[in-house]
């Protein structure tokens, strides 16, 4: 692999477009979160569980690359606030093992997180300036460098 000048500057521009995008669309994720009165992650985890109910901690802990620690904390504020639940907690030792659910409030709130979706209303108007065709190239390409990076 070539490190000349030209190269690093390409991958310093990749990588800092990458970033840039990253901190928008979380930005505008963070404020969808606190529209709802919940944290990023609390509303991250309403979400996961949304897809795939019964989700355990352990689960959430690997789809959101945090601890134990970290998660159970949400979740116990989730609980707390009566939009998830803890099932069959009484058979289980482990807390990593406990499997969750939506109340019907946790639904709403992730329905209601969904229609706010503000980093997705954010990249749509973005997206309606760039023409199909570069945007299934953007697609195309990122999803490469994607599977490349996982194969280091």
């Amino acid at each position: 692999m070539e490190l000349s000048e030209d190269r690093v500057n390409k991958v310093r521009d990749v990588l800092g477009s990458y970033w840039a995008i990253n901190r928008i669309t979380a930005k505008h994720a963070e404020q969808n979160a606190l529209s709802l009165g919940l944290s990023l992650q609390q509303m991250a985890i309403l979400n996961i569980l949304y897809g795939r109910p019964e989700s355990t901690v352990d689960d959430l802990k690997k789809k959101l690359f945090t601890s134990t620690e970290v998660i159970s904390a949400n979740v116990d504020g989730l609980v707390h606030a009566r939009l998830v639940e803890k099932m069959n907690t009484e058979f289980v030792e482990n807390a990593d093992a406990w499997r969750l659910q939506l109340t019907e409030k946790g639904k709403e709130m992730s329905e209601r997180s969904t229609q706010n979706a503000f980093a997705y209303k954010a990249m749509m108007k973005a997206l309606d300036e760039i023409d199909d065709e570069d945007i299934d190239k953007l697609i195309e390409i990122n999803r490469k460098i994607e599977g490349l990076l996982k194969a280091d």
